[in-house]
């Protein structure tokens, strides 16, 4: 079973398990929960896994800063701010005092940096490291950005460079896209937005296909890292940059420019949704079938 039909299959199952108060649910990069008058909550959760996200003997101050990061990076993708934390650890025997007592620490410093609050979790035995975190947001109501809101004849941009993280170490000290996120709201007035966690590729066909549309991408305005080709900058996964669409009547080359020069950061016009068609991805005019990460 692939990973999105094992989501496609809980969603089946649990869509109708509500109690009234999700706005959003499984699909999307956060669910979205109904608060107050001023606020809708959202809420995610990722998981590190030893030998899949980080290698053995990584620094355990990398984990911490990567394990919040990933859960950041879904806040930014609908702009939200982000409040609570709940951590569930699992190490195995090997795992030292003076290890699992510098992760801690640094997640608190991380958390703190932040404005996050650790409020629980649990701690297991397992065979390998295992870190996972929820963790809770909140966006102004009725203004979270859902994957399933671009529409036909949108822009599409992306924020930073892609790939060669993990060749660079990128993927343990990357920053979260927070403040861009809100800036890029405000500004832009974006219909669509998510992080980029598996590649241009992977995440652009989810975004095409939950809006119903397709994403058509221009090979040469995709901003690769150095001395990387452009399948791997659209296949590499682990970027944690922002993909949003934007309608053009909202998008200038001046808001490009500000944007820019305000964070240090690349703001790239690499494409359009149009039409839904036979593929949801094109590049370059072509059916596109690169994939990115797949965990099954």
């Amino acid at each position: 079973m692939r990973e999105q039909e094992l989501i496609n299959l809980a969603n089946s199952l649990f869509s109708g398990n509500s109690s009234g108060g999700v706005l959003q649910g499984i699909g999307d990069d956060c669910a979205v929960l109904r608060y107050n008058d001023k606020w809708d909550l959202i809420a995610t959760c990722d998981t590190l896994c030893e030998d899949t996200h980080f290698l053995k003997g990584t620094k355990p101050e990398l984990l911490a800063h990567k394990l919040l990061a990933v859960n950041l990076s879904d806040i930014a993708s609908m702009a939200g701010i982000p409040l609570w934390g709940i951590l569930s650890l699992a190490a195995p025997k090997t795992a030292s005092s003076a290890f699992l007592k510098r992760f801690v620490t640094a997640l608190g410093l991380e958390a703190e940096k932040y404005n996050v609050a650790i409020i629980g979790g649990d701690t297991v035995r397992a065979e390998a490291l295992t870190l996972t975190l929820t963790l809770v947001g909140k966006v102004e109501k009725g203004k979270a950005l859902l994957r399933s809101g671009a529409r036909e004849g949108d822009l599409v941009l992306v924020t930073g460079t892609l790939g060669k993280t993990f060749a660079s170490g990128r993927h343990l000290t990357f920053e979260p896209r927070l403040k861009e996120a809100r800036w890029l709201r405000e500004k832009l007035s974006p219909n669509a937005m998510m992080d980029l966690s598996d590649g241009l590729c992977e995440d652009g066909r989810r975004l095409a296909l939950a809006s119903g549309l397709s994403m058509s991408i221009a090979g040469d305005r995709v901003p690769c890292a150095d001395n990387c080709s452009l399948k791997e900058a659209a296949t590499g996964g682990e970027d944690f940059e922002l993909l949003l669409t934007v309608p053009k009547s909202k998008f200038s080359a001046q808001l490009q420019k500000r944007f820019e020069k305000k964070f240090s950061l690349k703001l790239s016009v690499v494409g359009e949704m149009t039409k839904a068609g036979k593929h949801p991805l094109l590049m370059d005019g072509k059916a596109n079938k690169w994939t990115g990460y797949a965990h099954f």
